[in-house]
């Protein structure tokens, strides 16, 4: 990689260098999540640190090889940034987070940052964050390779029945939950209903939004699910959502 022109990105994480120059962490359509070292970009008199906003729409150009080319210019993409503020921001946040620490670098996702991309314009819409949010999850591992398989009970075959609960175990499967007093049954793997599962493999995301219990369950099954993948990561975002006014 010599030289790349205009091309699409966003800033997913900013680092100071030195007292005039950072470290971006970038997500591209065409080349997926690199760093770039950006001199001259801090500070009152740089000519473009006022464009190097997160979840802007960018179009960058950079030169070099190797693991961190130097950004040589950049200007924003002719496309309004989305609205986001209180819970949509911080909500935005939390999916860099897991951008930075899913994705390897100079790896191409064309299709992640898609998803990405359209993700961060339906956190506009305050009333609908969190089944966007768990939208953007459930398509992100998917595209990762790590898709939930739900369409029946892994260790019989059964198909899914809607009376029943179940516990989604990673790597494993969909198993039938028969009490905690079972020994296949972890109490830290949340419980789902069987009409939940059923919704989730039917992609009705207005019927789980519109059911806060089957929301709750669809959160806490992909907080379990995401933590596993993160392997014991803590997201700072998840600590900013607990602050006093974070949701105002």
């Amino acid at each position: 990689m010599s030289q790349v022109n205009t091309q699409l990105a966003y800033v997913l994480h900013k680092r100071q260098y030195s007292e005039s120059s950072q470290i971006l962490e970038v997500f591209t359509r065409d080349h997926g999540r690199l760093a770039l070292m950006s001199r001259g970009s801090r500070g009152a008199k740089s000519k473009i640190a006022g464009n190097l906003q997160l979840f802007s729409p960018l179009l960058l150009n950079w030169q070099g090889k190797g693991s961190m080319p130097n950004l040589r210019s950049v200007e924003r993409a002719d496309i309004p940034p989305p609205k986001l503020s209180y819970k949509s921001l911080l909500s935005a946040m939390y999916i860099n987070e897991l951008l930075m620490y899913l994705l390897h670098r100079n790896d191409v996702y064309e299709t992640v940052f898609e998803h990405y991309h359209e993700t961060l314009y339906a956190l506009e819409n305050a009333e609908k964050i969190e089944i966007e949010l768990r939208k953007f999850e459930i398509k992100f591992i998917q595209l990762l390779g790590f898709g939930l398989l739900l369409d029946k009970e892994v260790d019989t075959g059964t198909a899914i029945s809607s009376d029943r609960e179940y516990q989604y175990i990673v790597e494993h499967g969909l198993v039938v939950f028969q009490g905690l007093n079972q020994t296949k049954n972890v109490p830290s793997i949340p419980v789902l209903q069987g009409e939940t599962v059923f919704a989730l493999v039917n992609e009705s995301y207005d019927e789980l939004a519109q059911d806060q219990e089957k929301l709750q369950q669809l959160k806490r099954l992909m907080r379990y699910v995401i933590g596993h993948h993160l392997g014991g990561k803590v997201l700072k975002s998840r600590e900013l959502f607990s602050q006093p006014g974070a949701l105002r």
